[in-house]
């Protein structure tokens, strides 16, 4: 990746991915592709409330403030657990839920692989929206499984729903239903054109006016998407562009440069680098203990072009570290980005 007014960030840019080989996608069995994750979950929801009553339905405390109210807004039977996002050890405990529930598990950041119960049990639905691709995502067994392919494709939009061959739940997958809504397919086709063309400007950024031209239709996108609510089935050459990067083995590249840019970071105080053994992180993830700590390291590595995302800003939790910020480190970064990255990372001074 050149280093240009573009920046090191989490929004993909137009690029060639011909080259990146395919891995085993033997894991999978019926499956639909959306054009988000949220509308992957809305679509696994509503598939098993036409089964039969739900009590509730528990998503993890730290999660996506948007996603939460996006879901809210749609389901009455909403509550939340506490689990530590930042111990891939830490464990959901199954039996503290009723039979009559629906349970959604985070896969955080690609580190956690989920130990699904036998007998009666809630069902159970992991989100592999960070994660896809990983052992956890490969070796699922839970019953449903969902992710939001944006995170890790570079595509302009994209979300999959999935019953792992492991999965032993027999609610089958009805087909997707057509969208008559006129205008609101047409605010999906526009939200994926804005998308689309943002990452064709952000690959021609030279200056800072362009950077300023593709945020502003990468905006206009994303606030178009978080207005729709119903599920809009894919335009078949939207599908063709996700299905082409679907399977492409983009953990290597992470797994790759994750190995090598943490033997540059020099040990701190300030906070701590997120791992497990193993595992492929999303990214470089660095976790903190308080706010101020992250605010501040997250302006300088601005200052210096690196754009690390915070995951997730709205969340009060209980556990020792509580802020994360993800610097992306995927297959659009060589080895000297890699030293650039640390490097500025090393020279931070934190605020006394």
């Amino acid at each position: 990746m050149n280093k240009t007014i573009i920046g090191y960030g989490s929004f993909f840019h137009k690029t060639d991915i011909d080259q990146i080989s395919e891995t085993d996608h033997s894991f999978l069995g019926e499956h639909h592709l959306f054009y988000a994750g949220r509308y992957a979950m809305r679509f696994i929801f509503e598939t098993v409330l036409k089964e039969g009553n739900i009590k509730t339905i528990w998503l993890p405390n730290y999660y996506c403030p948007f996603v939460k109210n996006w879901l809210e807004q749609t389901f009455s039977q909403i509550a939340y657990y506490d689990i530590d996002p930042f111990d891939p050890e830490a464990k959901v405990n199954f039996l503290e839920f009723e039979t009559t529930d629906m349970v959604l598990v985070n896969n955080f950041w690609g580190l956690k692989s989920n130990t699904i119960p036998e007998g009666n049990r809630p069902i159970i639905i992991e989100d592999h929206s960070h994660g896809w691709l990983t052992d956890g995502c490969i070796e699922s067994k839970a019953d449903f499984c969902i992710a939001s392919l944006r995170k890790t494709l570079p595509v302009p939009l994209g979300g999959i729903a999935w019953k792992p061959r492991k999965s032993k739940n027999t609610i089958a997958f009805p087909a997707l239903q057509k969208n008559s809504i006129k205008d609101k397919v047409n605010s999906m086709m526009t939200s994926w054109d804005a998308m689309s063309l943002a990452m064709v400007q952000k690959d021609n950024c030279e200056c800072e006016e362009d950077k300023k031209l593709f945020l502003a239709t990468y905006n206009q996108g994303e606030n178009i998407l978080r207005d729709i609510q119903d599920i809009i089935p894919l335009h078949i050459e939207h599908e063709k562009i996700i299905r082409n990067a679907l399977f492409r083995d983009f953990n290597y590249y992470k797994s790759k440069n994750g190995a090598y840019v943490k033997t540059k970071i020099r040990l701190n105080d300030n906070f701590k680098v997120l791992d497990a053994k193993h595992k492929v992180p999303f990214g470089l993830l660095l976790i903190f203990k308080d706010s101020e700590s992250m605010i501040h390291l997250k302006q300088f590595l601005v200052s210096n072009a690196i754009y690390p995302a915070e995951l997730w800003p709205q969340n009060s939790i209980k556990y020792t570290y509580q802020f994360l910020l993800n610097i992306h480190i995927d297959f659009r970064y060589d080895n000297q980005d890699l030293d650039y990255i640390a490097e500025v990372i090393n020279s931070y001074q934190p605020k006394i």
